[in-house]
């Protein structure tokens, strides 16, 4: 079986056994429904977590899982990794994709190499590729005005001064 990173553990919140996690999805009331399992890593096999719990603060996914109801039984998982078994979604279009297959994909500005994707970032007017370059992150608008081309291994945009 395959496996599909879509969060991280980041941190408890209060005494509950609830943790903080950062999506890296954008499909989080799917993902994160009461009663779907998701998978951490312990000693090198998938553990299955069931979810009996799931709500937003501040824009911030708050979890709780079956069978840790207190602080003490979730802490170890602090900086895991959360996953799903891969299976992708039948209904996408042409140009949805899943925010797991970006990450990681080359960017190219006029045929010249300027970084990898290392995040997408969700801003009120839309979404972002966060671009690790020599110079540090770079904010690229992910819109088809921006980016030219993309496919499984690489993302081109366009030739803009200051844009990377």
């Amino acid at each position: 079986m395959e496996y599909l990173k879509i969060a991280e553990i980041k941190a408890t919140r209060g005494l509950k056994g609830e943790v903080k996690i950062k999506s890296l999805t954008n499909m989080q009331n799917n993902r994160f429904k009461i009663g779907n399992k998701l998978f951490v890593i312990e000693n090198g096999v998938y553990k299955p977590m069931v979810i009996v719990g799931y709500r937003v603060i501040k824009d911030i996914d708050i979890l709780t899982f079956q069978g840790y109801d207190e602080i003490n039984k979730i802490e170890k998982y602090v900086g895991s990794d959360l996953f799903i078994e891969n299976v992708k979604p039948e209904n996408l279009e042409d140009n949805e994709y899943l925010i797991e297959e970006i990450i990681g994909l080359k960017v190219y500005q006029n045929r010249v190499l300027k970084g990898y994707v290392k995040d997408v970032v969700t801003f009120p007017q839309g979404d972002y590729l966060e671009v690790e370059t020599e110079d540090g992150l770079k904010l690229v608008p992910f819109r088809s005005e921006f980016v030219l081309k993309q496919n499984d291994e690489e993302i081109t945009i366009i030739e803009m001064e200051g844009l990377l």
